[in-house]
Order: structure tokens, then C-alpha cells, then sequence
């Protein structure tokens, strides 16, 4: 990612944390805060505890308002990245000085080769084209120590969520000529787990666990891969 692109990401990242006028951008943060905190947080906690000891350094690479780390910064070494100083003000607001955080690129992680037991995103993947996924992940792996793993929750193409926004913005933008985007595009949906297992093969990982069910009301497809 080219420093002009990447400048324009954490603007509109910015953007999307800090509060909205519209009303009906003020109704999707309220709903949006509710399913974080009852729904997936409740799938992260289970996914992770899963895969970590207590106390592993775990890197949540591209952290959010952190509403999600709020019970698993009491049981792991947690480093939130975020390109968003918005979002990270959240974060500390969200969770104390119970984590470290980190400004940062996910493409340019400030951090040594091997330095993480595990690394974890939600709803990250899908705002890259399938050239800067690939980047990311080998960036990734780079700062994840041998065997570490990653786990990521990441949207499949026809889930609820996607199909919720989907509508709304055709009814705020196509029925009611508005011009609002509730949420950064999402221009890589998962199609298939073969697509993801390729691309994560390409990056140096193999998958381990892909799930896609009622643990998060069926909103994201969760993978696990292992650093080869």
C-alpha cells in the first residue's frame, strides 16, 4: 500500500469512529455496538480461548473501538493496531491500559520477526483487494513466531450482516437519494473456503479450522491457520 493510499485509509477510518450526524448513521453504531458486545464478542472469546494459553501475546491487527477485547485483555498479553488514532482513543476508553496499543499500518506492523503468539482481526480482510490480503497476511506471519496462529473473522459473501447493509443502503441511497455509506465498501467477500485456503497457502499458513455457523448467528466465516 502506497503512503497516499494508506493516508486515505486512516482518514476514512477516522471518519467511520468518530460520532455521525445522520440518524440513521446514529441508529447503525447503536446496533452495530449491541451485536459486537452480545453476539461476537461471545464467538471471539470461545475461538480464542480455544487456541491460546492464558497469558499468550496476541496481536489484534486492526483492533477497532476494541468492544470486543473487553474480556479477553483480562486473560491475554493483548497489542491493539489500528490504523485509526480515532478508533484506538475508543479502544483505551473500551479497555484502560489493560492492553498496549499501536498506530500503525497492518501492511507495516512496528513489530520484530517472531514476535507474537497468535494474531486475530474481525471484519478486516474484506476492505482489501486480494494483492493487499496476500501482503497482509506475510506481514502478518512475519511478526508471528513458528507454529503461532492466526484467526480471522471474516464476512462471506451472502451473510446476514452483508445483506442487511446491503439493503439499507439501497434504501437510503437508491429509494431515498441519499448519499451515506454505513460502513467502509467490502470488496472481498469470501466466495469459498478453497479461495481463502489458497491464498493463505500463498501467504505461508495452512488452514486448521473454517467454520461458518450459529456461533455468531452465521456472520462471518471464522478461519484458523497455522504458520507453516
Amino acid at each position: 500500500m502506497t503512503k497516499e493510499k494508506a493516508k486515505k485509509e486512516e482518514i476514512e477510518w477516522d471518519k467511520y469512529w468518530t460520532k455521525k450526524k445522520a440518524v440513521s448513521q446514529k441508529v447503525y453504531r447503536l446496533i452495530a455496538s449491541f451485536y459486537r458486545k452480545a453476539i461476537i464478542k461471545r464467538a471471539l472469546n470461545s475461538f480464542i480461548e480455544e487456541e491460546f494459553k492464558a497469558g499468550s501475546k496476541l496481536l489484534h491487527a486492526g483492533s477497532g473501538a476494541g468492544q470486543v477485547d473487553e474480556d479477553l485483555v483480562k486473560k491475554f498479553d493483548i497489542t491493539a493496531l489500528d490504523i485509526s488514532g480515532e478508533a484506538l482513543k475508543l479502544y483505551k476508553i473500551h479497555n484502560g491500559k489493560r492492553a498496549k496499543t499501536m498506530h500503525a499500518s497492518i501492511f507495516d506492523i512496528p513489530a520484530g520477526s517472531s514476535t507474537f503468539d497468535g494474531i486475530y482481526n474481525l471484519g478486516v480482510m474484506e476492505h482489501f483487494t486480494k494483492e493487499e490480503e496476500l501482503k497482509i497476511l506475510k506481514e502478518l506471519r512475519r511478526v508471528l513466531k513458528p507454529g503461532g496462529k492466526v484467526v480471522i473473522f471474516w464476512p462471506p459473501q451472502y451473510g446476514p450482516t452483508v445483506i442487511f447493509l446491503n439493503a439499507a443502503h439501497f434504501i437510503l441511497n437508491d429509494i431515498f437519494g441519499k448519499n451515506i455509506r454505513l460502513h467502509p465498501e467490502e470488496i472481498s467477500l469470501i466466495k469459498s473456503k478453497k479461495e481463502v485456503s489458497a491464498l493463505l497457502k500463498a501467504a505461508g499458513f495452512k488452514i486448521i479450522k473454517f467454520y461458518f455457523g450459529p456461533e455468531d448467528l452465521f456472520t462471518h466465516c471464522i478461519i484458523v491457520a497455522k504458520k507453516n
